[in-house]
């Protein structure tokens, strides 16, 4: 497809690389020229200097035969003028990224009669992610599928693990529960485990279960941490903000340290929640607001390197739950390496967003893409597939007859509302909605599951 994308900053530069690697064919705008050549050295991609939202730049980047428009530049307002004028000159879809708050339910309202098939927002779509990790903190990831009722969750194996040392082929009968281990990274190594995989001590794991039977799947593998009740935020910026509407709806307290005194206001004014007007880097101010008896500590500062040594700080504090904010995915397994279990990144969340919307656009008719997650540190994808029609060689047919390509895994069905974590004798059928985890094949349909 022929794919324009107005901004090269750290959600453009994202995105670039996933829709690159996927032989697209791309061109960035962007008013930085050093961003664009880097880009274009890096992703073999066109690069085009110029205001996204002038007519003469969109025209010579051919905006009027453009498939997609992705707009993401810092500016809102720019972003949704440059898909108004490239829907003007032909452009077959846009999806524009919009952060302010302020717009968020106007977008709503608008966006048809704006001509927008889509709108992003990566401070929202962190938020969304914080609150599923604060209401399972015994997972270092998760991810929902199917309106809240499945979940994918990551955890690091601790070495006093009862299921440490054991085949997967035993785990079910030990562990009383339902749930599918899909993938295991091991050394850096991904795999999509067979019965006969033996699991290790440090060993990351993604496994999938039903909403109801997770609680007693943590414990029965000696993960499980009690409920956040009390969680203290450094930084007020956006994504707090929209943490904030959030935690209003649940039984979560917080406590948000924020040194700019309008963003306090703000906060104060819209939530209930305890603000205090100081600097969240400040080892007296941490000790004051209650870091030692805080449930979760949640650093959101704008800067990377703050939000680490931050929460390197919050584990010497012994403060159970621990969530980092990072931008430049570059150092991410550095950070790990240091102990920071669970970290979110905001244009990651995005890129996938949007990468699930491209790989919609190319499909057939017989599924639909509900949702896509890139997990496991990016290296496999979990997909939601709504199944339309009856495909031959898939549909009606038991999965132990079924052969799946290398690296392909059929994590769940949820057949007529009732999930189920699937085995040999299930089939998949017309109506289902389909979790696929898969490593290193791109896939676009259901179709593709299979050779």
């Amino acid at each position: 497809m022929k794919i324009i994308i107005v901004g090269g900053g750290t959600v453009g530069t994202a995105i670039t690389s996933q829709l690159a690697a996927e032989n697209h064919n791309v061109t960035v705008i962007d008013t930085e020229l050093s961003g664009i050549t880097e880009l274009s050295n890096i992703c073999d991609v066109i690069g085009i200097l110029g205001n996204g939202a002038d007519v003469s730049v969109l025209k010579k980047a051919d905006a009027q035969r453009a498939d997609l428009i992705i707009a993401v530049t810092p500016s809102d307002e720019i972003n949704i003028l440059c898909c108004a004028a490239a829907r003007k000159l032909g452009a077959k879809h846009t999806i524009a990224r919009v952060r302010n708050p302020e717009y968020t339910e106007l977008m709503n309202l608008m966006r048809q009669d704006m001509n927008l098939s889509m709108t992003v927002n990566p401070e929202l779509d962190a938020a969304q992610a914080l609150y599923r990790m604060l209401r399972y903190p015994s997972a270092a990831k998760v991810e929902t599928f199917y309106r809240g009722r499945v979940e994918l969750v990551e955890f690091t194996l601790p070495a006093e693990s009862p299921i440490c040392n054991k085949a997967l082929s035993e785990l079910r009968p030990t562990l009383k529960s339902r749930f599918l281990v899909c993938g295991v990274l091991r050394d850096d190594v991904m795999y999509i485990p067979s019965g006969d995989f033996v699991l290790k001590a440090g060993d990351v794991i993604s496994m999938t279960a039903p909403d109801d039977d997770l609680t007693r799947l943590f414990k029965a593998i000696g993960i499980f941490k009690q409920p956040i009740r009390d969680v203290l935020i450094l930084g007020g910026g956006r994504v707090t903000y929209y943490l904030e509407t959030l935690l209003a709806r649940s039984k979560i307290g917080s406590t948000v340290i924020e040194k700019n005194k309008e963003l306090c206001y703000t906060l104060t004014e819209d939530f209930d929640c305890t603000v205090v007007c100081d600097d969240g880097t400040k080892q007296e101010t941490l000790l004051e607001a209650g870091v030692e008896k805080a449930d979760a500590l949640l650093s959101l500062f704008d800067n990377d390197e703050q939000n680490v040594i931050m929460s390197i700080y919050a584990k010497t504090c012994r403060v159970p739950k621990i969530i980092s904010l990072i931008k430049e995915l570059s150092y991410v397994d550095f950070y790990k390496e240091m102990g920071l279990e669970s970290i979110i990144s905001p244009k990651s969340i995005t890129a996938s967003n949007i990468l699930r919307f491209v790989r919609a656009m190319t499909q057939d008719a017989s599924s639909e893409i509900e949702s896509l997650h890139k997990i496991m540190g990016g290296k496999a994808e979990a997909l939601a597939f709504i199944v339309k029609d009856d495909i031959a060689g898939i549909t009606d047919l038991p999965l132990k007859e079924l052969r799946p390509k290398s690296g392909i895994l059929i994590a769940c069905i949820i057949h007529k509302n009732k999930v189920i974590i699937p085995a040999g004798d299930d089939c998949i059928q017309k109506g289902d909605t389909v979790l696929i985890v898969t490593a290193g094949e791109t896939i676009n349909s259901i179709k593709d599951i299979v050779s």
